[in-house]
């Protein structure tokens, strides 16, 4: 199966095989650095780089040595004390050669293309102690917007063998030397290059735990609603009507009825059914509504499930409501109890009829 243009397939150290699809700006073709220097007519990289032979030597101090470099001439080595210098100066090599752009040879070559940097060849400095050897030099010129020339690094990859690097704005005019232009970081999406036989296991995965999450949230919804049914029945327990007869199996047995008893109580039974009945009339032609209890209607909420998603946030606010519930009763029986401790306000006493004679008495 042949891969689109944009997808790339990488391996971690584990041997997993991911599939990554690359960004469109990714794939785009970028300018050829070759097609833009047939259209360029402005000055060759030598010729950009020759002013800086009337120029300053550039210096750069690195730990204990002092590096100072003067273009198309040599590049010196020594130690600096209190703006003076110390020892003796070493000579890391004299101006040999520099990169052709126009040989056939150096076309060939890709590395200062793709590193897009010019360089010149030192050679002949002062013998090396470890190599037994003259010292050299490689100097890199790289574009850099904006600054002046500098010595950006000094790098020492084998012994007595250096490399300069050298930031200049001189050569960024020049195609092969100047940076491609800046794009911002993509993101790039990768996911697990699965065979056939894996994609139907990651399937059956997938099937078993989607699964298993409806059943643990159906149990969870079980336990919920038993829970909340339990409470609502301890709210509300159940009271025996007013006035109903005792059960039979609260006389002792061997106790015998007493005539005058049964009689007084049947009288007395009578008697209270006689009221209820007469109170029962009354409420059924004038029925009023006790005070401070508002007629109610029983409200009805719906919710669309589509997801397990939203049977867990479902869950979670039947939790609250229940937190919320439980919360607001606690309150309102300890406003009850703070009622019913609170005592009544003392009645101001009337004086008494004497007290209020008293004073006209005195006046006369």
């Amino acid at each position: 199966q042949r891969q689109a243009e944009d997808v790339v397939t990488v391996a971690s150290k584990f041997k997993q095989r991911y599939e990554c699809r690359l960004p469109p700006a990714a794939v785009r073709r970028q300018p050829d650095p070759e097609e833009e220097a047939q259209l360029y007519n402005g000055s060759g990289v030598a010729e950009l780089l020759r002013p800086m032979g009337a120029a300053p030597c550039l210096v750069k101090t690195k730990d204990w040595w002092t590096y100072e470099f003067c273009y198309g001439k040599h590049i010196q080595q020594y130690h600096v004390e209190e703006s003076e210098v110390k020892g003796d100066v070493l000579f890391l090599g004299y101006y040999q050669s520099a990169f052709d752009w126009d040989d056939e040879t150096a076309k060939a070559s890709k590395q200062h293309r793709l590193k897009r940097y010019h360089s010149q060849s030192y050679v002949n400095g002062s013998r090396c102690d470890l190599t037994g050897r003259a010292r050299e030099a490689e100097v890199r010129f790289l574009c850099e917007e904006g600054a002046g020339d500098y010595i950006a690094r000094v790098d020492e990859p084998q012994s007595c063998s250096y490399v300069l690097t050298v930031h200049t704005t001189r050569i960024c005019h020049h195609p092969f030397l100047r940076p491609p232009a800046g794009a911002a970081p993509q993101p790039i999406l990768c996911q697990p290059a699965l065979s056939p036989a894996q994609y139907v296991e990651y399937v059956r995965a997938q099937v078993s735990d989607t699964k298993r999450k409806v059943e643990e949230i159906s149990e969870e919804l079980k336990t919920l609603d038993t829970r909340l049914w339990s409470e609502r029945d301890a709210e509300t327990p159940a009271q025996p009507p007013e006035g109903a007869p005792a059960a039979h199996g609260d006389t002792a047995p061997g106790d015998e009825p007493d005539p005058a008893k049964e009689a007084a109580f049947w009288e007395r039974v009578h008697e209270v059914t006689g009221k209820a009945s007469s109170q029962q009339d009354n409420a059924r032609v004038s029925p009023q509504r006790p005070r401070g209890r508002p007629h109610t209607r029983k409200k009805i909420h719906f919710k669309v499930i589509r997801s397990p998603g939203d049977l867990l946030q479902f869950i979670e606010e039947l939790k609250e409501s229940t937190k919320k519930a439980k919360e607001k009763a606690s309150e309102e029986e300890e406003e009850a109890a703070v009622v019913k401790a609170s005592p009544d306000p003392p009645v101001p006493e009337e004086p008494a009829a004497g007290e209020r004679e008293r004073p006209e008495e005195e006046e006369d």
